[in-house]
């Protein structure tokens, strides 16, 4: 099988690597077969070539997309330019990608819609409703109707772009699952998220403004012990897109 790559947006280390072990055990893979990038320490784009992969998998950040230009900082606007060049050429030559979080964020903005904090949820459990062409895409085929995902960000599409199909709404983020094309997908939420590696994420951002920390073990018992869902999303991305 030709190899996935993981590309890491988060400057915190220690989550990005939880992140990429979230993301390498739901999927079932092998490291052999999910490469992973920091885009905080490489220029990635220089040595990516789109025929030597299977896909990519987008990670989120705590970077928000509609942050004046004048106030990102160097390392958010050298992010910011390398996943919209890689949507760009995953778009062009038909790279399935899945985008989390602010992966999504940007492929909004690269298709010409505004991210706005009307939509932003804070850190806890949100209900995601599967769209009717959701109900007949690969990813979501025979999920149920409706089910809990673990989300927390600053920000969300304002709309579903042009060039989009939503796959899955909630009544505070309307846009959380959408594809362009048949192989470029987003979530807003966080499907690589159970209770456990909630708790991980929560540890790191516990400042960052997402939501009251003092919930934690409140919002913890509340998903523990239900079957994490979402997780079949990204173990289907790989299934679906695997290609030797």
């Amino acid at each position: 099988m030709k190899p996935f790559i993981m590309v890491s947006t988060r400057p915190e280390i220690s989550a990005a690597e939880d992140e990429y072990e979230s993301f390498r055990s739901l999927g079932r893979i092998d490291r052999a077969d999910l490469t992973h990038v920091l885009l905080e320490e490489v220029d990635f784009l220089g040595s990516f070539n789109a025929e030597d992969i299977s896909g990519v998998v987008i990670g989120g950040s705590p970077y928000n997309v509609s942050t004046p230009e004048a106030s990102k900082t160097r390392s958010q606007l050298h992010i910011e330019e390398q996943v919209s060049e890689l949507l760009a050429v995953a778009l062009a030559k038909g790279v399935p990608v899945l985008a989390t979080g602010f992966g999504l964020e940007v492929l909004a903005s690269y298709l010409g819609t505004t991210t706005s904090a009307e939509f932003g949820e804070p850190l806890g459990a949100a209900e995601v409703f599967v769209t009717e062409e959701g109900r007949h895409d690969p990813l979501l085929e025979g999920m149920p109707p409706s089910f809990t995902v673990l989300v927390g960000h600053h920000e969300g599409a304002v709309g579903v772009p042009e060039r989009a199909t939503l796959l899955a709404s909630s009544p505070d983020c309307p846009v959380q699952m959408l594809r362009v094309g048949s192989s470029v997908y987003g979530t807003q939420f966080n499907p690589e998220l159970d209770a456990d590696r909630f708790a991980q994420r929560m540890s790191v951002y516990s400042d960052a403004g997402y939501g009251h920390p003092g919930h934690a073990d409140e919002l913890l018992r509340v998903v523990r012990g239900g079957e994490h869902v979402a997780g079949r999303i990204i173990a289907r991305f790989f299934e679906h897109f695997a290609r030797d």
